[in-house]
């Protein structure tokens, strides 16, 4: 069964700087009902959706739960903790060339074969710049993974 798992990153006005968190904490909800032990996954497609038409370089950090407050605070630097390396699923690297413009929006698309485990219902993730986007709404940007359960 595929899931379509979306999160929207809730932006700040001001600019970012290299290697800020932008839009603090993604959280993927997979299951609406209780925790689920040992689920697996494989993550097949992750989009990225700009509005604003930035066409902006991120890292995007997955992790199977929450990281520590200092790798997911919007608008500070990007900075992991030892803890958070068993959380790590992947890093996906959105490049300003993988984007195209399509009916005003812009969009990157990546087709994936990630597997993951994870003891929860959801999926975390962390969007970090590489340069210094600078936004004009808090909702310029969508970030959406099809997940096959």
């Amino acid at each position: 069964m595929y899931k379509k798992l979306s999160a929207v990153p809730v932006l700040t006005l001001d600019p970012y700087v290299a290697k800020d968190c932008v839009g603090a904490l993604l959280t993927f909800p997979i299951s609406s009902g209780s925790q689920m032990p040992n689920t697996s996954a494989t993550i097949k497609r992750l989009t990225v959706i700009d509005a604003a038409i930035q066409d902006e370089e991120f890292f995007l950090h997955l992790f199977t739960a929450s990281p520590a407050a200092a790798a997911r605070t919007d608008a500070d630097e990007c900075v992991r903790v030892a803890a958070d390396l068993v959380l790590a699923i992947t890093t996906l690297h959105i490049e300003a060339a993988d984007y195209v413009t399509m009916a005003g929006d812009s969009i990157a698309t990546f087709e994936l074969d990630t597997a993951v485990v994870f003891d929860g219902k959801n999926l975390y993730g962390v969007l970090e710049c590489v340069a210094t986007p600078d936004y004009v709404a808090v909702d310029d940007l969508t970030i959406n993974l099809i997940v096959e359960i």
